[in-house]
Parts: C-alpha cells; structure tokens; sequence
C-alpha cells in the first residue's frame, strides 16, 4: 500500500493538546468565557467583554428595599498574535501523525506555550496589588502563603471545589521545599519533596507548581514626601470612589521630587487611613501588610496596551497625557512633574461604599494622607514575583485567527473545553521542495477579581 502524505487536517489536532499540556500559568487561570467572545475572525485589537456577577447589599426589616441590579463587564482586549514558523522537506509528510508531531509540531507548541505563560506572569505580577515576602530574598516562610490564602478568603473567596494555586519560580519552589522538609507532614508528601525537591500538593491551602517563567522586576520609588492630594472624586478619574465601580482609576500625588524617576508599572502604592474590606459583609480587616493598609497596584495609564513580556517595537498603543508627570512606554516607568506632581493610574480605585465598596476609609484619611511604596523596601530591588490565586482572579481569552484562501492549506483547531484555538497555514516552495508552515494563537489577558490573587515577593 503507497503511502499518504500527511495533510493539516491530520496535524493540526495534534497540535491542540500538545499545547495545553506544556502551559503552566495559563492552565490555571480562568478560561472559561472563551467560546463565549471567542468570535469566528475577531481582528487582533478587538475586545471581548467578560460580564461580572452582581453584588448586592441587602437591608433589615419588613419593608422592601429594591437594589439596582447592576452588572459590570470587564473589557479584554486581544492585544496579541504570537506563531512560530518554520520550514521543512516535504517528505517529511510521509511520517506518521506522531512522528511529525514529536519531531514539528511539538518543539512549536513549547515555544508557544512558553510565550503564554511568560505574558501572563507579566500580566499577573503587573496587576495584582496584593503583596507579602521579602524582594530580593528567597521565600521561606509557611506564614507568607497561609496568610495569602487568609487574604483571599477575607476578600470573599469562594469556598468551592476549585482550589487556590501556588505558582513559584523554581529557586522559590526550592527554598520553600527546604523550609518545609522538616514540618510535621504525611510520611508519604515528605518523600515526595524529597524526591522531587518540589512543595507537595495541598500545602498552605494550595497546590504548588513550578514555572520558570514567574517574572522578576526591580522596584521603583516615590522621592520626597509624597501625600494624596486630596480625597473627594476630582475631575479626570479619580481613585477615591463613594459609590459605584471601576476597574482603575487615578492617584494624584503632589509632595515629589522636582522632575525625577518615580514608580513602575506593577510597584505597589498604600495610603494612610485606607483599609481593605470583605466584600461581601463590606467589614474592615487588617492585611498582613505592613500596617495592615490596602494595597494598590500601579497600572500604565489609560490608553497604553497592556505590558506584557518583551515586545517588539511598535507594540504599545497611542500614547496617553498625563495630567501631571510623565510616563515611558518602553519601561513602564512614571517621572514626577516639574512642581512634584503625578497622576499615577492604580487598581483597583478605593471604593468606600455601596455595592462594591471594598476600602475602608478611617479617621487617618484626612486632608492630604500619606502615600508610601512597595510596603516600605527600598528601589532598586529585583523582585521575583511568585503567585497565589484563585483561578478567577485573572483570565485569558483566546480567539480564532481568519483562514485565508491564497495559499496552499489552512486550518484551525479549537477546544472550547481547554479554552484554545490554533491556525496552522502551510505553502509551497518550489525552489527548494519545501513548505514553510506558521502556527498562530491570537490571544489577550484580562484581570476578573484582582483581589483574587497575590504576590510572593522573593
């Protein structure tokens, strides 16, 4: 019998599950709202909006007290197409399925794999406020992740079937394996760290995994003394909220050095007076953080592309002015105005009441509170930012890329369960008998609950 030659319908499917299986991150976040918005031919830019649950506030009594029903969405924009590319003989195609598979298609879905996770660790460390350890020092500390699940729990955590993730660089998975080695453990989770040199499942509260594409990036600062200037809802999106909902909003510092070098996108910002709430009995609880203040994380201001992972020139979208201050694209970094000045863009805003209000304001929130930075360490710090989150604390919506029609084969692959879809488009080279073959995923990332996770510091 002669044998056939492979065509895309045979390996693109192939394809599919070889790179579910080889992501780590993005295997754990929320997926599920991908066949929802994943519309066929969606062009690279467009924006998928993922609807939240309401909340409501309730009252006593007989009387009837009727609450708007207001559902909130949140806006992800499919910001990136990544694909690897490459070129082989056409006899190539008389190899089994799984043979080109292992020998093609595999080495391509880890680097695409890898390219998935690398921007949502970015995505991750770069919007999520919450943040316990030391930068710049190996985490060791069991207290660090319990009380990570406790702050997930106060934040109105959900107590289903779905278990919290820890997700760390693989020299903190180390050094969390060696300060837990001695606790008193099942004999058979302490063979397996020692086995493994990995945390075994179910610690803390959490399963634990290893992936080394956890980010790390240097802390910035605020120099001076920096205050709020100001507490009531000010023209421009302020960050201070009485009612209502938003996803970000803006800090307008004064009280900085003239003209100088200030925070990073993904630095940490605390406010006198400003404590985190339980969502949903909206009662005051104190963070591990220092002070026990709530923390908010510094995002680029409105009108910048998401900054995830290196990018190729040209990425970032129309610049953005800034009421106060300055901000550079290409290194995510804020610059104080000539009068010490800055309007830093955080989320979430403090919402201090209402249906959503998740911020308490206490008597220190007074005229112009006090601001400090990354729970009080020092710039400069290169910080590995390990994770611990519940899966809706992020999401990543994946679309399908359009098939075109001027070329030898085209064809796509989806899995509404898995939450991917690919395109594989092949020619043919006449020159040298070979087809140049690309594999294509278009995809974006979005924050659901950002008080949902939190950072490690290590």
């Amino acid at each position: 019998m002669p044998n056939q030659l492979l065509t895309l319908v045979d390996i693109t499917p192939k394809a599919l599950p070889i790179l579910a299986n080889k992501c780590r991150l993005v295997d754990k976040i929320n997926r599920q709202y991908d066949k929802r918005f994943g519309i066929e031919g969606r062009k690279i830019g467009g924006t998928a909006n993922l609807r939240l649950p309401i909340r409501v506030i309730g009252t006593f009594g007989a009387a009837l007290n009727v609450e708007p029903a207001t559902e909130n969405f949140l806006p992800i924009s499919i910001n990136y197409q990544f694909h690897t590319d490459l070129q082989f003989p056409t006899i190539a195609l008389e190899l089994s399925a799984d043979d080109f598979s292992q020998r093609y298609v595999k080495p391509c879905c880890v680097a695409i794999a890898n390219r998935l996770d690398s921007d949502g660790s970015f995505f991750a460390y770069q919007n999520t406020a919450q943040r316990l350890g030391t930068p710049a020092q190996r985490p060791t500390s069991y207290l660090n992740f319990s009380d990570s699940r406790a702050m997930l729990v106060s934040e109105g955590m959900a107590f289903d079937d779905i278990e919290p993730v820890a997700m760390l660089h693989p020299f903190a998975q180390s050094s969390m394996a060696d300060s837990l080695k001695g606790l008193l453990n099942p004999q058979r989770d302490i063979s397996k760290t020692y086995e493994t040199g990995m945390v075994a499942k179910s610690t803390a509260g959490a399963d634990w995994f290893e992936d080394p594409n956890i980010t790390s990036y240097s802390l910035g600062t605020l120099t001076g003394s920096p205050v709020l200037a100001g507490v009531t809802t000010a023209a421009g999106g302020s960050a201070i909220m009485t009612s209502g909902w938003a996803q970000s909003g803006v800090f307008n510092l004064s009280g900085l050095t003239n003209t100088a070098a200030q925070c990073f996108v993904g630095d940490t910002i605390q406010v006198a007076g400003l404590f985190p709430v339980n969502p949903q009995s909206r009662v005051r609880y104190t963070s591990p953080a220092p002070g026990g203040l709530k923390q908010f994380v510094v995002l680029p201001p409105a009108g910048y592309a998401p900054m995830v992972g290196p990018q190729p020139p040209g990425l970032q979208f129309n610049t953005a002015t800034l009421a106060a201050g300055t901000f550079n694209a290409a290194t995510g970094q804020y610059t104080s105005s000539g009068s010490g000045t800055l309007a830093v863009t955080v989320g979430d805003p403090a919402i201090t009441g209402g249906q959503f209000q998740n911020t308490f304001a206490s008597s220190a929130f007074t005229g112009t509170p006090a601001v400090t930075i990354n729970n009080g360490f020092a710039s400069g710090l290169l910080s590995t930012e390990n994770l611990y989150f519940h899966r809706d604390f992020m999401g990543m919506v994946m679309v399908d890329l359009p098939l075109p029609r001027s070329v030898e084969e085209s064809y796509r692959s989806t899995d509404e369960d898995l939450g991917i879809s690919l395109r594989i488009i092949t020619d043919y080279t006449i020159n040298n008998d070979a087809e140049p073959t690309r594999i294509d995923v278009a995809y974006g990332y979005g924050s659901i609950y950002r008080s949902m996770g939190t950072r490690l510091s290590g």
